[in-house]
Parts: structure tokens; sequence; C-alpha cells
């Protein structure tokens, strides 16, 4: 399949995750058959209902002084940053 946009220039086909991404190398436009947005979605949504109720379970509780816990982690915990929408989609590209 050539590019709409470039129109000469045949896409690459990239499958990830069980969906097929259309990749132009010319301008890097990224196309989507019918319903692959929607699975991928699906995924995010998915992760992102499994982390809510894994933040419900794990959220700090207020001690009886109006001071929230430590959660008394451990000396090598290091925190990091949650994964949006658009990390997940950019992981795709890896």
């Amino acid at each position: 399949m050539n590019c709409p946009i470039c129109n000469d220039v045949r896409m690459r086909e990239v499958e990830k995750e069980g969906v097929t991404i259309d990749v132009c190398p010319s301008c890097k436009g990224v196309w989507l058959d019918r319903g692959e947005l929607e699975k991928l979605m699906s995924d995010v949504r998915r992760e992102r209902q499994e982390y809510q109720e894994w933040e419900r379970d794990h959220r700090p509780h207020k001690s009886d002084y109006g001071h929230y816990d430590s959660g008394h982690r451990p000396p090598s915990y290091k925190p990091h940053k949650k994964k949006t929408v658009l990390d997940r989609l950019g992981d795709l590209f890896d």
C-alpha cells in the first residue's frame, strides 16, 4: 500500500501486540486499519483499570494524627513515572 500523503512511497507494515500498523518511511505517517485503534485502546483501558484497582488497595491510609503513613518503603525504593497513554502508544514503535 502506498502512503496517502507521499503517494509514491510504499508503506512498511509493523506488527505490535497483534495489531498491524502501516508506517510511511518518508513522512513518518502512521496509519491504522478499521478497528485497530480500538484494539490498542482496549489494552490501555484494561491496564488503566488494573492500575486503579491496585492503587486503591495500596493508597496510604490517613493515620489518627492527620498525617499519611510513610508506606515503610525499603531504602532501595526509587519512584518512577507512571506511563501515560501516549507513552504506551510510543512503545509500539520501539
